[in-house]
Formats: structure tokens, C-alpha cells, sequence
């Protein structure tokens, strides 16, 4: 929708025919295609305009709904539409989490929202990749320092925009660590997140290293060009290790190995 919206207010005659603009096409059966372009001539705008106001329920013309599904839904067919997704302004949480929430076992979690969190209360965080491994922090053998974490779920889409508000605005004493799978992607993501003070690492191994996965160290070629010129400061020692051994070592074969972890600082 917001491709027609942007189009219509532009008023331009024609536009670059990307897969979106082919499915505007064949949806609204609208428009001339040329080669690689869309042209869409007045007449074919305003019926263009007509149609999608139909089928979303609000004016492509006007400005488009703001907020949440709940709040766009009061005018638009399609909630979806709304910027803001479900898990945008939320956090999968676990370990020790701040008052007033509830004390938790530790195979339990809570998805909250930011705004339910205290953030002067918290002193340290510890964010996990992926989700089997966060049910699984416990079961970890922790370096002792960051066992009374408050534990995030580093999440994708609308968690992961959650996280990295909830980053942000943590108070600048609080200690962040990143606990990503040991290759090439797991380090981009703690390099790019906007705080972070120390990697949690394996000790390498020899059982632990026949576990390590070339397949997925080459295909992670996009990182490597990342991490090539990142200011790793003290993680550079981990990236050049990752160059020598050219694997990929999960966080699952971390548990069901028991693999001691230690914190690199930054």
C-alpha cells in the first residue's frame, strides 16, 4: 500500500516495474507494461486510486495509518498495514528480571513490554541468539559474573527492533554481553547492535572444533567483508580465530558438548 501511496502522491506516469509493481498489476489489472517500466497515465491513476481505496478500506491519497493493528484497523480492511508491528516495542525475557515482575524458575520466559521494565534496576543483560538456546541458558556453563542476568532473546523483525530500543536506553552502567553462535554472523550481530560489552565465547575444544561447520563459515562471505573492516577492538583476536579454524560452531553443539564459556571483552 505504501508503494501506491508514495506513486500517487508523486503523480508520476510511469515506475520501475519491481515484483511488488508486477503484483499492483495483475491484483488491479492497472497499468501498461514497457519493457521494465509501469505506465500508469492519469485516467489509470485515478482508477488506480479508486480501486485500492476499496480494497484497504482508506484513501491511498491520504496519509497513511499510523500506530498499531488495533489503531489502524479503525479505518483500514487490512490491520496490517499499521507501521508498527505486534512485537516492535517488546522483549522475550528471562533469568533475573527487574521488580516489579515476578521472580521466575528458570525454564520460564515472558514476553513484556518495554515499558513494563524498570530499567534503573537493571545492572546487567545477557542476549542470546537463538531461541532453543535461550530456553536453554540455564544449562550452559556460565562464566559466574553474568549469572544473575536479565536474559533477552535477541529475536527477529518486531522483537529485535524491541531489543535494540530497550538497548539504547538502558542506563549506560549497565553491562551488556552477546552470546551468538561462534562464526562469522554471530559476530557481526554483537559488533552491530547498538551496545554491547562483552562476547561470551567457547573455550575451543578439540571436540568442540570437530563440530564446527565449513559450509556455513563460506557462506557467511557477506560478514566476513563486514568484519574485515570493523573496529573489533578487543573481539579482533576472535574474528582472526575464526579466519584460522573456517568454521561455523553452533550454541547447540556448545550445550550438548558442556563447553566451558568465557567473556571476551571489547
Amino acid at each position: 500500500m505504501r508503494l501506491v501511496h508514495n506513486q500517487l502522491r508523486k503523480y508520476a506516469h510511469q515506475v520501475k516495474l519491481t515484483p511488488a509493481w508486477r503484483e499492483i498489476h495483475t491484483v488491479f489489472d492497472i497499468g501498461e507494461i514497457r519493457g521494465n517500466q509501469l505506465y500508469l497515465p492519469p485516467e489509470q491513476q485515478r482508477i488506480l486510486a479508486e480501486l485500492a481505496h476499496q480494497a484497504w478500506g482508506i484513501d491511498p491519497l491520504e496519509p497513511l495509518p499510523t500506530g498499531n493493528r488495533v489503531q489502524a484497523a479503525a479505518t483500514a480492511i487490512d490491520e496490517k498495514i499499521a507501521p508498527t508491528r505486534p512485537d516492535e516495542n517488546h522483549v522475550l525475557v528471562k533469568g533475573r528480571l527487574p521488580a516489579p515482575l515476578p521472580v521466575l524458575s528458570a525454564q520460564l520466559s515472558l514476553r513484556v513490554p518495554l515499558s513494563s521494565l524498570d530499567l534503573a534496576q537493571i545492572r546487567q543483560v545477557l542476549i542470546i541468539e537463538n531461541l532453543d538456546s535461550f530456553d536453554d541458558w540455564q544449562e550452559f556453563s556460565l562464566p559466574p559474573e553474568i549469572a544473575q542476568s536479565l536474559v533477552l532473546y535477541r529475536g527477529h523483525n518486531g522483537l529485535a527492533k524491541g531489543l535494540r530500543t530497550l538497548l539504547v536506553n538502558l542506563p549506560q552502567a549497565c553491562r551488556i554481553t552477546v552470546f551468538p553462535d561462534w562464526d562469522l554472523a554471530g559476530l557481526q550481530i554483537a559488533h552491530t547492535l547498538p551496545r554491547a560489552d562483552a562476547l561470551l565465547v567457547p573455550r575451543l575444544s578439540k571436540k568442540l572444533l570437530e563440530k564446527g561447520h565449513r559450509g556455513h563459515f563460506i557462506r557467511q562471505h557477506r560478514a566476513a567483508r563486514y568484519l574485515d573492516t570493523a573496529k573489533l577492538d578487543g573481539w579482533n583476536k576472535i574474528w582472526l580465530d575464526m579466519k584460522e579454524k573456517q568454521i561455523s560452531i553452533k550454541q547447540q553443539h556448545m550445550l550438548a558438548l558442556a563447553s566451558e564459556l568465557q567473556l571476551i571483552w571489547r
